[in-house]
């Protein structure tokens, strides 16, 4: 009886979540990664276990799901720009780390009667690696090592190459053979959907998302964008794992790296069918298929050496290279030694085709669990002992504690958004209040209503990864309530929307701003927000004449980076002919791995110069000092481009 109801709907759900939930739990507690127990519980439920799930369409169809999105979430993480910053080496490391155990594993094949994609296939498996031990370098801040560095280059290079691998084997196995002919079409195909992918999604999308309104719907068009490319990958005869994976590239050149967007597609994929992916590979292992032969055990140990040694072999002899410490060497083992994330759907997938007998399988789910367990043990014994060159000039704390005044639900979405990608920046916190004024005998009603447009603001903006605090909060003015909670929260900078309109002759950009830009010591960010910000294709960091001291440029221009690294955009610069030199020598000594172009400002600043960038560029003017100066330095520029310009624009404003 209990065996029917776990084979129906409600109860088949019910203990897929329960695993889910459970057996990570119980794995971290014993400092195994959480995906361990999940693969652990899929076996003890399946059909080599109690029995409780069996498989079938159902759970075949979810673990699908999973698939593509485990690989879409690889492809997100893939960090171009620190791959950049060490690419010499990394692809060095790349390329050892990748062909060691691509030829053991091959040579293992053979030894084991695979046919030739079998073996090219089964290589593959042991090339790439998954860093399950990172969160460990995080927490211990040793992730600007160089060493550390490097191996997540060679990340993305082993990733790619497998992906490549798979796809050129699965390609030929439907096509009936591996002749050069194939081969040679495959690539062509597979080249120029890669460009299509990865060159034509982004500018799509940032047109799309001019015109899109809606968070609801701007995550409905990126599920659409990844499965519309896992389809189109299976039409052009690779597996729909390719697919995921660029658009994962796709999507991460396309929206800044921590939008809510990403955030809520990624977070139903790694909370649900990523997990019920692992829980399905878990189902499809018999752990007892060890006891039954001595054949299975000898195959179970040459995979487990295959999978240590290729990598150890690899880290040794690139430390040797490189000169790496003896932890720097054990680290770099520790971290690429982990089979996981393009390893399992590489083993479902040539246990489906028919590649992998269960035997192989079976042996090869036994080495992901064994590396899983000891990436992180040797991680956490040397890592501690690496050593990170410090730099003498720090990151500012800027956007540690962002405050967002909130008042109209249409025009607060927009800050909100840009409050939270800044303060993922440096792993801060969002502080959204919303100012009452306090009405006498009415301020309950008055206080209740602005708790309610809390929530109704932030609901369809929060972001699982991002910690928001809802301020309701009664006060005298609203520049009072502002400038009142900035000071009692630390605020470290202040973000406050502009209709781009002066409300009295003597005020600058209009009271209420006014009276807190000159009101607090804390930087303020005044944004006219017109489009969303996902439709952004760069920054433009302009610098009239004799409107910022250098001794703040630095402070200026590193806020201006961050930006456009929230963005996920290049920065341009454009300065008067004063400041070139002093941009260049602090651009020199940034030593910054983005985007920055650098530009002269020629005959002044003419807003109707700047139409043609108004849907694509967001524009940021510098203010700094007393309102005199900025009033003597600026004039009414700010108004000017606010009439003239329909995109977005900002005005960061330091006091000292």
């Amino acid at each position: 009886m209990l065996l029917e109801l776990f084979n129906k709907p409600v109860g088949f759900f019910l203990l897929a979540m329960a695993i889910i939930l459970i057996t990570p739990l119980l794995s971290e507690r014993l400092r195994l990664p959480g995906i361990i127990g999940i693969i652990i519980g899929g076996m003890l439920i399946g059909p080599h276990g109690f029995g409780l799930m069996a498989e079938g369409d159902r759970i075949e169809f979810l673990a699908t799901i999973g698939l593509v999105y485990l690989m879409f979430s690889a492809g997100l993480e893939v960090d171009i720009n620190q791959f950049m910053r060490v690419r010499t080496r990394a692809l060095v490391f790349g390329i050892i780390t990748f062909l060691f155990p691509q030829l053991m594993g091959m040579g293992l094949g053979y030894i084991l009667g695979l046919d030739l994609l079998g073996m090219i296939l089964l290589g593959s498996a042991f090339a790439s690696h998954t860093l399950i031990a990172f969160p460990i370098l995080t927490k211990l801040g040793v992730t600007r090592n160089e060493a550390i560095a490097v191996t997540i280059g060679a990340t993305v290079l082993t990733d790619i190459g497998a992906f490549i691998v798979l796809a050129v084997v699965l390609g030929a196995k439907s096509g009936g053979g591996f002749t050069f002919g194939y081969f040679a079409q495959l690539l062509i195909m597979l080249a120029i959907f890669t460009a299509v992918i990865i060159f034509g999604l982004p500018r799509l999308g940032k047109i799309i998302f001019q015109k899109l309104t809606g968070r609801a719907v701007e995550f409905q068009f990126v599920i659409v964008v990844l499965f519309v490319s896992a389809f189109l990958a299976e039409l052009i005869g690779v597996h729909e794992v390719v697919g995921a994976f660029l658009a994962g590239l796709a999507v991460n050149s396309m929206l800044p790296r921590h939008s809510p967007v990403t955030g809520h597609v990624l977070f139903i994929g790694e909370s649900f069918f990523i997990p019920v992916f692992l829980l399905y590979s878990g189902l499809i292992t018999d752990p007892l298929t060890f006891l039954k032969s001595p054949q299975t055990i000898i195959v179970a140990i040459g995979v487990t050496i295959v999978a240590y040694v290729s990598k150890l072999l690899a880290a040794w002899v690139t430390a040797k290279i490189y000169k790496y410490t003896k932890s720097e060497f054990w680290t770099v083992y520790g971290l690429s030694h982990a089979q996981a994330a393009v390893t399992i759907p590489t083993l479902v997938i040539g246990l489906e085709t028919g590649l992998f007998d269960s035997t192989l399988f079976n042996a090869a789910i036994l080495m992901i669990l064994l590396t899983s367990i000891t990436s992180p043990l040797i991680v956490q014994r040397f890592a501690p002992d690496l050593q990170i060159v410090e730099e003498d000039d720090k990151p500012l704390p800027l956007f540690g504690r962002v405050l967002v005044p909130v008042s109209e639900q249409k025009q607060s979405e927009g800050l909100i958004t840009l409050a939270i990608l800044l303060a993922h920046t440096s792993h801060g916190k969002v502080l959204a209040v919303s100012v009452a004024k306090d009405l006498g005998p009415n301020k309950d009603s008055s206080l209740y209503s602005h708790k309610d447009l809390l929530g109704r603001v932030t609901e369809s903006l929060n972001d699982p990864e991002t910690e928001i605090e809802l301020i309701p909060r009664m006060a005298a003015s609203h520049a009072q309530g502002i400038l009142h909670t900035a000071q009692e929260k630390n605020a470290t900078l202040i973000i406050m929307g502009w209709r781009g309109k002066r409300t009295l002759r003597e005020n600058v950009l209009g009271s209420v701003l006014d009276e807190v830009i000159w009101g607090s010591d804390t930087p303020v960010l005044i944004g006219k927000l017109e489009l969303p910000l996902n439709s952004m294709q760069r920054v433009i960091f302009i610098v009239p004449a004799k409107t910022v001291p250098p001794i703040i440029l630095r402070r200026m221009l590193q806020a201006n980076i961050i930006l456009a690294k929230a963005l996920n955009v290049p920065l341009v610069i454009r300065a008067d002919s004063s400041y070139m030199q002093t941009f260049e020598a602090l651009l020199a000594a940034a030593n910054s791995d983005h985007s920055i172009e650098i530009e002269m400002l020629k005959d002044h600043l003419k807003p109707e110069n700047l139409e043609h960038e108004s849907i694509s560029s967001f524009l940021v003017l510098p203010g700094f000092g007393s309102r005199k100066r900025v009033v003597d330095t600026l004039g009414n520029m700010p108004e000017q481009l606010a009439k003239s310009f329909d995109g977005n624009l900002a005005v960061l404003h330091f006091d000292k």
